[in-house]
């Protein structure tokens, strides 16, 4: 009976809460991408030299999908920098090797940004706040295996009620509410690693399957994942595509355009997850903490385009619940850009 109540304030508020010119904020963000691709443009036609660096820039959110929706993983933000290592170093069946920093901010609400009750909080509320430092190898054979490092936190540090709020405002957003019940501080580190090759490719080269795994160990996630992909439309191979971080060349190898479609299952076990339960160590986690599922089965589609210098994509991703009581599914777009340089 309780639950039922609840579900209907929840529609409710949403309705009330979402009463907003979307079509102003995303002709805003079109603004701004146009303004992007336009200046990389420039400086794409003014580059003549083998690239040796690349910046990537990439941003996730439920907006993207017309749907008037702000809840749960609701919004994400990553700047990377990758640089090539000397070609003299490569062993003789690597085709590719790279170094990579990421800084970035995922944000999670409940149901809604617009909380005013303790019980409608269906999924811990936090942002997480991280930087991580990355060694990607790439080898003739198509294989690929990475190795990543991150430090993280939780909580008031990870600055997401100030970035929402501003974001809210900059855009005549509703007003936001509930970060009071947001988890407590919580600094940990993680170390990840993921292995992957090509599974099979068609004699014509415009389809392929592929395959990696990848495994979590650290305080604010632990976990193991498994994912086959599959490209339709004109790809490279994987140690030189954009589908997987690498036309980025240590050596100066000819690089063909790409423009593909893509689909991407991936079943994931949850070990720990410092956003659903609060800092690993601390007794006062917060004032709401969730148990999470322990397997979660995401699905990704989308495509991507890359020709010399430039890389874009555009992705939507769609996932079971990852509290067994949160009262939906969820799903987000992701927009993405690399100029290399």
């Amino acid at each position: 009976m309780c639950r039922g109540k609840i579900r209907m304030f929840a529609f409710g508020t949403i309705d009330d809460a979402t009463n907003y010119t979307m079509t102003s904020h995303l002709f805003r963000i079109g603004k701004i991408c146009m303004v992007s691709v336009l200046l990389i443009g420039f400086t794409l036609c003014m580059a003549q030299h083998h690239p040796r660096a690349e910046f990537n820039f990439r941003n996730d959110n439920d907006l993207y999908l017309f749907n008037k929706q702000d809840q749960y993983y609701t919004n994400g933000i990553f700047f990377s920098i990758r640089k090539t290592a000397d070609s003299t170093k490569l062993a003789a069946a690597e085709a590719n090797r790279i170094w990579g920093i990421t800084i970035g901010q995922k944000m999670y609400n409940a149901y809604t940004a617009n909380i005013h009750y303790i019980e409608e909080v269906d999924r811990p509320i936090t942002a997480y706040l991280f930087l991580a430092a990355s060694f990607d190898r790439y080898f003739e054979s198509e294989q690929f295996v990475s190795v990543t490092a991150e430090i993280g936190t939780i909580g008031q540090r990870a600055l997401g009620e100030q970035f929402q709020e501003s974001i809210h405002k900059a855009f005549r957003l509703y007003d936001i509410a509930g970060w009071q019940y947001q988890l407590k501080d919580a600094l940990g580190i993680d170390a990840a690693a993921r292995y992957g090759g090509l599974l099979y490719r068609n004699p014509a080269s415009w389809f392929d399957v592929s395959g990696h795994v990848e495994a979590t160990l650290g305080f604010n996630h632990t976990g193991f994942s498994v994912a086959p992909s599959f490209r339709f439309g004109r790809i490279n191979p994987l140690h030189q595509s954009v589908y997987t971080s690498s036309r980025l060349q240590a050596r100066n190898s000819p690089m063909a355009r790409e423009l593909f479609l893509y689909y991407r299952p991936r079943l994931h076990f949850v070990g720990y997850d410092a956003t659903l339960q609060g800092g690993m160590f601390l007794r006062d986690k917060g004032p709401v903490t969730h148990t999470p599922a322990r397997w979660v089965w995401y699905n990704q589609v989308g495509v991507m385009y890359a020709k010399q210098a430039l890389s874009l994509h555009l992705q939507y991703i769609f996932y079971t619940k990852e509290v067994p009581g949160m009262f939906f599914r969820h799903r987000y777009g992701s927009v993405g850009m690399g100029y290399r340089f």
